[in-house]
């Protein structure tokens, strides 16, 4: 079910530098939003911005009928929505888009993989799956950024029943390193079947996938691309997808409609 609606701002919170977390009302969205969905936001209805931009679900309370979102203030969209105050309303167009899906085998350990602000939906995932409370699944997360202050989520993925690995570039939190290093390591450790979920910027994803690939290892990206309308229509963020049945080897999927969440081997990298 999609829904465009205006919804009231509950909590807007500055959680790091240039981050923050808005707090939405709407039971409807709440109640239908799924790890790896993404919402169009409007913060105004003036020209500028011309167009909505799409924000991962982060976490989502649905007894109360809330989700949030976290951005970087960054851009001069970003930046007009982080004027907006607890009380006033966004147009919120979602949720959009597919999913990340667990195998069924119960055996299967899930690894999920975030790099900054790609860290939303997998600890939206990763909350759902904790929640579960399942003996019979090991739930491992990765979650990566630059420095410890751009990374996402840290109290909130600590509480969680899962196994947690942090890693940042320069040593300041965790590990040092990338998130494919600590991948890496916990692949070559793992002892049974394994699938790997990963959102992150576009590098990342890619190293990621190709590590999978290498051995054999099922995993799902969702990639972050442009979306101008979030609805299928513009083509603004489409996706290179192999098809052997096509003249030049792979065609075009938006990454909105059919995607955000794509199974690694069939993504063709530039």
């Amino acid at each position: 079910m999609r829904y465009q609606l205006d919804v009231p701002i509950l909590a807007h919170e500055r959680i790091a530098d240039c981050e923050y977390e808005m707090t939405l009302l709407s039971p409807e969205i709440a109640n239908c939003a799924r790890p790896g969905q993404f919402l169009q936001i409007l913060y105004d209805m003036t020209y500028n911005p011309f167009t909505r931009r799409p924000f991962s679900v982060y976490r989502v309370d649905r007894e109360k009928g809330t989700f949030s979102i976290v951005y970087l203030a960054r851009g001069v969209f970003t930046q007009g929505l982080r004027n907006k105050q607890v009380g006033q309303n966004l147009s919120v167009v979602g949720p959009l888009g597919n999913w990340f899906t667990p195998p069924d085998s119960p055996d299967v350990t899930l690894i999920l993989v975030g790099g900054g602000v790609g860290a939303p939906p997998i600890y939206f995932f990763a909350s759902e799956l904790s929640a579960e409370g399942r003996a019979d699944r090991t739930v491992v997360v990765i979650n990566g950024a630059r420095s410890e202050s751009l990374l996402v989520g840290v109290r909130e993925f600590s509480e969680l029943d899962i196994e947690m690995h942090f890693v940042t570039d320069d040593g300041s939190f965790g590990a040092r390193g990338v998130v494919t290093d600590v991948l890496l390591e916990r692949l070559e450790r793992q002892d049974g079947p394994v699938q790997v979920y990963a959102c992150g910027p576009t590098g990342m994803l890619r190293a990621v996938g190709n590590l999978c690939i290498e051995r054999d290892v099922p995993c799902q990206v969702s990639v972050e691309t442009p979306m101008p309308c979030g609805l299928g229509v513009c083509m603004g963020c489409v996706v290179k997808i192999k098809d052997a049945a096509s003249p030049d080897g792979f065609t075009y999927q938006r990454s909105c409609y059919e995607g955000p969440v794509f199974r690694a081997d069939e993504i063709l990298w530039e």
